[in-house]
């Protein structure tokens, strides 16, 4: 069983850590990321040492029989350690969090010490990787080892549990609060596997056995471990979904932009933003899309400020009337207005015909309210629409450099 489950919670954890890996460069001053980090990766490493495989590589490698129990262990108590810390910097103020995460990484030290300890006492003679715990579990040595360790172990499950449940009740996030639901589900199934290793240390003493629960321990220590893990995922998947989203509305939004840039750069060229190309830092700088989103709009901008000074107030009256009559209002209105105003200023200009100082008008959209930071471009996307594709004469190909 062990050697059935293990493999595929270490691909979870695998997959878990690869995607916060993801993050952490950007997260790098952030200590509850960094121990997210680490609690998938000690995971993926505790049940890579316990595979049957790797465990008599190691014994070969290292010369010691049976070392991947303390380094499995050891690393259970290490990630274990990490959750806590992780919850301690969400739930607690930065000076409070940093004091408290010292505290848990001391207890996971003197946890880890006390278990090489007893193992270097036990001077186990064969390498044992399937059934380790029953082949030693009359020993006095390991049964303090063991129960060291399960003490340990169900402890910080235990707090662990009570932690995500009270963290999920008290967020407003959707993806917190369904991930740490999950995380204390988690916790509380593994606890099936310290109940049959305490019952080990017990049936011990009195020289009994519990071969046939084996696989219930391994079966619950393992799905308890991967729902764990999932559930320590989700904010952070539901996070990149929304970022990979964003991302794509971006690309969408530039592309959609490109005629009505195309329609003011065809008749002031001057408005496109200079890049030097023979520096690769502003070559790299202007390739992300946000900054090439943003360089669009700025140069719509300055479209709209060029033709400006060329806008009617009979074509804004004009167009108001049109559009009403076909239903628009709003924000739409004032889109479709806008749309016309710049079809006819880039007309005037390029004609060299500016009206009189007392017909001059804005932009029908001028007083459109932006709170989030796409709201400028929907804007500049909702005159898109409705600018007829004809008007975005082409420039000269050595013009066209956006």
């Amino acid at each position: 069983m062990k050697d059935l489950l293990h493999p595929i919670s270490l691909v979870v954890a695998i997959l878990g850590f690869l995607c916060l890996l993801r993050d952490l460069p950007a997260r790098r001053r952030d200590p509850a990321s960094t121990a997210l980090a680490a609690v998938f990766l000690l995971s993926g490493l505790s049940f890579l040492f316990s595979i049957t495989p790797i465990w008599q590589h190691l014994d070969r490698v290292l010369g010691t029989v049976n070392l991947s129990v303390p380094l499995a262990h050891g690393c259970v108590v290490g990630l274990l350690v990490c959750q806590q810390v992780v919850l301690t910097y969400w739930g607690s103020p930065s000076d409070v969090a940093r004091r408290r995460a010292r505290a848990w990484l001391g207890v996971g030290l003197a946890v880890i010490a006390g278990l090489l300890v007893l193992f270097a006492l036990l001077t186990p003679s064969a390498p044992r990787p399937i059934d380790f715990t029953l082949y030693y579990a009359h020993d006095d040595v390991y049964a303090a080892y063991l129960t060291l360790y399960v003490t340990a172990y169900t402890l910080g499950e235990l707090f662990l549990a009570r932690a995500c449940w009270r963290f999920a009740r008290r967020s407003t996030h959707t993806s917190v609060r369904v991930g740490l639901s999950v995380v204390a589900l988690g916790a509380v199934v593994t606890l099936g596997y310290s109940a049959v290793r305490i019952g080990n240390v017990i049936a011990g003493t009195f020289g009994a056995s519990l071969h046939a629960w084996e696989g219930f321990a391994w079966t619950c220590g393992d799905v308890g471990a991967m729902l764990t893990l999932v559930g320590w995922l989700v904010p952070t998947l539901s996070d990149q979904a929304r970022s990979i989203q964003y991302r794509i509305k971006q690309h969408r939004s530039y592309h959609r932009l490109r005629p009505l840039w195309l329609a003011f750069y065809s008749e002031a060229p001057e408005i496109a933003l200079p890049i030097d190309r023979a520096d690769p830092d502003q070559r790299r700088r202007f390739r992300g899309i946000a900054i090439k989103l943003y360089r669009r709009a700025v140069e719509i901008g300055d479209g709209r400020f060029v033709i400006r000074p060329y806008l009617d107030v009979g074509v804004r009256e004009t167009s108001e009337a049109h559009h009403r009559a076909r239903g628009l209002h709003g924000d739409e209105l004032n889109a479709a207005v806008t749309a016309d105003q710049i079809r006819a200023g880039i007309a005037a200009r390029a004609d060299g015909a500016r009206p009189d100082t007392d017909r001059l008008t804005d932009f029908a959209d001028v007083e459109r309210q932006a709170s989030r930071p796409m709201d400028d471009i929907e804007a500049l996307l909702a005159v898109a629409r409705h600018l007829p594709t004809e008007t975005a004469r082409t420039p000269h190909p050595e013009r066209a450099t956006a």
